[in-house]
């Protein structure tokens, strides 16, 4: 994962996250010890980006309506 200048200052906090029994054994099997919050840090970086997207079509599309009347 390639880091930026803003998360090289941004320092690591702990967060507790409640999962399924058999998920959590899977996890744990899947992703080594330092791994975790790796793919974490993935996932939600990947959903904001997402989600972000997704913002700025919705705006685009409100903007071509508008110049559309």
């Amino acid at each position: 994962m390639v880091a930026n200048k803003k998360e090289e200052n941004d320092s690591a906090e702990r967060v507790i996250i409640k999962l399924p029994k058999s998920l959590a054994a899977y996890f744990r099997n899947a992703f080594a010890h330092g791994k975790r919050s790796e793919f974490i840090t993935q996932c939600i970086l990947e959903h904001k980006h997402q989600v972000e997207i997704k913002e700025m079509e919705e705006k685009l599309r409100a903007v071509v309506k508008k110049r559309q009347k």
